[in-house]
């Protein structure tokens, strides 16, 4: 209904504070002209950001103002998201080009005293973004093996998944305060007999998992090492990346959260239908080191010891 929908676009997406896009900097066009939406479609998923709410002082800053609509917009970001042509995947790839999980999604998981639904419904779309590329690109990656002469444009758009699925990721490793806010909302539930636990709660359980699955996503044990240069640079920053969440999550008592629902699964009906889930979670969780690494490290400390004890 604006009269200068390009004007409304410009003042929306400075009001965000949404960032350049995630692409190499040669790429001197604004995101607003990659995302591939439909500008009408732009128009009214900037408006759904900015009912979200104001940060101040850029990613996830100091203060964090939730806006009054901010339930309403997160449920109609839920509504785009579900709607995502999946063979071109424009509404993801434009919130990761505009930073909306860094910006506006960790901060309200976050805030103290928020809303409960309204933390559930931010779960829901963190959940959904952070899904691994090959699973939320899984047409694009059907359509790049079935053709002979695979379209650029479609292996461009699964890069750039992958690419916001990093900086998704390494948002988390960067600030203990996320993974945090994830301990704090899984533990309630938990700390709650499974018979007295509302559904609501169940869920909650259920989408922390599957968001530390997707954060904790590495590159397959068994996968053919990357070639040499910038595949296999950002082959090593995943492990990086990997083992900082891990001690973090350490640090945040997580893990132990983890061991104790793995100990449940045999007396515990809810968290055996979990527990695909929690294997995988305990698959990317020993994947970032070797048992070499760790008994070596072990036995090189044995043999010190001994060495100072013998002198």
């Amino acid at each position: 209904g604006h009269s200068h929908p390009e004007l409304w676009r410009q003042f929306a997406k400075s009001r965000l504070g949404v960032g350049r896009a995630l692409l190499p900097h040669r790429c001197a066009t604004p995101p607003m002209s990659t995302t591939g939406l439909d500008p009408a479609d732009e128009e009214e998923l900037l408006l759904i950001i900015s009912g979200l709410g104001l940060a101040n002082g850029g990613d996830g800053g100091d203060e964090y103002m939730i806006g009054a609509e901010a339930s309403e917009c997160l449920s109609d970001m839920q509504r785009y998201l579900r709607r995502d042509d999946p063979h071109v995947m424009a509404c993801h790839r434009a919130l990761g080009q505009w930073r909306v999980l860094q910006t506006h999604l960790l901060p309200i998981l976050r805030a103290n005293g928020t809303d409960p639904q309204l933390v559930f419904s931010a779960l829901k779309v963190v959940v959904k973004l952070t899904m691994k590329p090959e699973q939320l690109g899984i047409r694009m990656e059907d359509m790049l093996k079935e053709r002979k002469s695979p379209d650029p444009i479609v292996g461009a758009h699964l890069d750039e998944l992958k690419t916001y699925h990093r900086a998704y990721t390494k948002a988390f490793a960067d600030d203990a305060a996320n993974l945090r806010a994830l301990v704090a909302l899984i533990a309630r539930p938990l700390a709650t007999e499974e018979e007295e636990r509302p559904e609501e709660d169940q869920m909650i359980i259920e989408l922390v998992v599957a968001l530390l699955v997707n954060l904790l996503h590495t590159r397959a044990p068994d996968a053919p090492p990357p070639p040499p240069g910038a595949a296999q640079a950002a082959a090593a920053a995943d492990v990086e990346t990997l083992r900082r969440l891990l001690t973090t999550l350490e640090a945040e008592h997580g893990l132990e959260l983890v061991v104790y629902m793995l100990q449940q699964i045999d007396e515990s009906e809810a968290f055996r239908a979990w527990n695909l889930n929690l294997l995988e979670l305990l698959h990317y969780a020993l994947a970032a080191t070797t048992p070499q690494a760790v008994f070596g490290q072990e036995s090189e400390e044995a043999a010190r010891k001994s060495a100072a004890a013998a002198a």
